[in-house]
């Protein structure tokens, strides 16, 4: 069922060959291996886009893509993850990062001052941020991978049960 809403929601290949920014990648995204969801592919798109979603960069999609695209993942899934990160959440995660980043880099927290100068700040802000953001985005991803997997197989493990109690008199 949520099989065929994807399908029925998804962009034509024409679609795809005509949008602007997905020229960048070229004929690849054509390419039947990253529209067939499997335990591989849909654990790489999981990592893709959650890897994606915790970078403070602008175009997480493109990063997701690009991400889904190298390693052989499932593009309408590494897509969906990223909206993990949404307008609801960007700030608890970036507050986060920062926050991870600050311990990781034992620095003291930016105290903003009445005339502040915006970049000064930002570049402050920035390497904490990023540092916080690397270590969530690779621990989410090892994490979202591995739960893919293993709820693919617990899956795939509790059909056949069921498989064989309906044989069994």
């Amino acid at each position: 069922m949520l099989r065929q809403w994807v399908r029925n929601r998804m962009p034509s290949q024409e679609a795809l060959r005509q949008h602007k920014v997905l020229r960048l990648f070229g004929d690849r995204l054509l390419d039947p291996d990253y529209w067939f969801c499997n335990r591989h592919s849909a654990a790489v798109a999981v990592a893709a886009g959650l890897f994606a979603a915790w970078l403070p960069l602008p175009m997480h999609t493109l990063v997701a893509i690009a991400l889904a695209v190298l390693m052989r993942g499932y593009l309408p899934l590494a897509i969906a993850m990223v909206w993990v990160n949404n307008p609801l959440t960007i700030a608890p995660m970036f507050y986060l990062a920062y926050e991870l980043g600050l311990t990781l880099l034992n620095q003291p927290e930016v105290q903003f001052s009445a005339g502040f100068s915006l970049e000064h700040e930002a570049l402050a802000v920035a390497a904490p941020l990023f540092a916080g953001s690397l270590l969530l985005a690779l621990a989410s991803a090892a994490l979202g991978w591995l739960l893919t997997r293993l709820g693919w197989r617990w899956k795939v493990q509790l059909a056949l049960l069921r498989r064989r109690a309906r044989r069994e008199p």
